[in-house]
């Protein structure tokens, strides 16, 4: 079965549209595709001009999945010549209708938009539980207050949302004044100081085996064409959970992370605005210089890793 959606001022076939994607009776590629045209006017104020990767799932979730980040596309769709190579980019909502007719349930973007690559404007730590739950979801839930408090100690914003897994995001928009490796080093010295506050329940360690089944505090989605999960993507995992922005005061409201699904209806976005709190990444690097008394490190991978 085919079907065609409009969005914006293009009309997009969507092929098999009738085709389950989240297991037996679960949301169709349809669904997936009319919940994209209806949340874009949220979505692309946060995606637009940024490298999009695509994880894709053309059996459905029960099958392996596989990321593309150089998919063939119509010639109306934009694409920017990156450090590895063509991507695409999405600046209206046919684009992302035509990411789900690919069965492109999920969408990653760069931390950094066109034209200054490299120079990121966001920066995002990642807390990842160990395994779902309520308890680790709390526990989750402390570490993302605590980011906030230090991610204000050095004039940073703090914006929250449900990754549509386990965890959160905390979003710090940036002044794109220093390249991928400095805002890596500085997303590396806020986790640590983050872990630190609860050494049993939280660590930095990028080496599982090292964790002891504590919460990791993760840094890593920083740094040169880095990816993470697009705000009001949708999660290859049963009930179609999304990942959505969330107030502060909602955060303390959730179960899990996965209370959203892609029956998701809004109005505003708790991130609209959020650029013009960009603040300077220099000078929270600055910071952190004068109060380890010296230069903060470049972050280094385990032996390993």
């Amino acid at each position: 079965m085919r079907t065609t959606v409009r969005a914006g001022r293009r009309k997009v076939e969507v092929r098999n549209a009738d085709k389950p994607l989240f297991g037996p009776g679960g949301a169709t590629k349809a669904d997936l595709a009319d919940y994209y045209a209806r949340i874009a006017p949220l979505m692309l104020p946060l995606v637009r001009g940024r490298p999009v990767a695509l994880e894709r799932h053309p059996d459905g979730i029960e099958s392996s999945g596989f990321l593309t980040q150089h998919p063939s596309h119509p010639k109306w769709i934009r694409t920017v010549w990156t450090s590895s190579g063509r991507m695409m980019e999405c600046h209206e909502a046919a684009s992302l209708v035509w990411c789900a007719d690919q069965a492109a349930i999920t969408l990653h973007t760069w931390s950094s938009r066109t034209p200054r690559l490299g120079l990121p404007d966001r920066m995002v730590l990642d807390l990842d539980p160990v395994e779902a739950g309520e308890g680790p979801f709390e526990s989750c839930r402390d570490a993302a207050w605590n980011v906030r408090e230090v991610l204000e100690e050095l004039g940073l914003a703090a914006y929250v949302m449900t990754t549509g897994s386990r965890g959160l995001h905390i979003h710090s928009p940036l002044r794109p004044e220093v390249d991928d490796q400095d805002v890596r080093r500085l997303a590396k010295a806020v986790a640590d100081r983050v872990a630190a506050r609860a050494p049993d329940e939280w660590t930095t360690r990028v080496r599982k085996a090292a964790r002891h089944g504590r919460m990791f505090v993760d840094y890593l989605r920083n740094g040169p064409a880095q990816l993470a999960v697009a705000p009001y993507s949708v999660r290859a995992r049963p009930g179609a959970p999304v990942a959505t922005p969330v107030t502060w005061e909602e955060l303390d409201q959730l179960t899990s992370s996965q209370d959203f699904t892609i029956d998701l209806e809004r109005e505003e976005c708790p991130f609209s605005g959020m650029r013009r709190h960009a603040r300077s990444p220099r000078r929270a690097l600055s910071l952190l210089d004068d109060r380890e008394g010296g230069v903060v490190p470049r972050p280094r991978l385990e032996q390993g890793e």
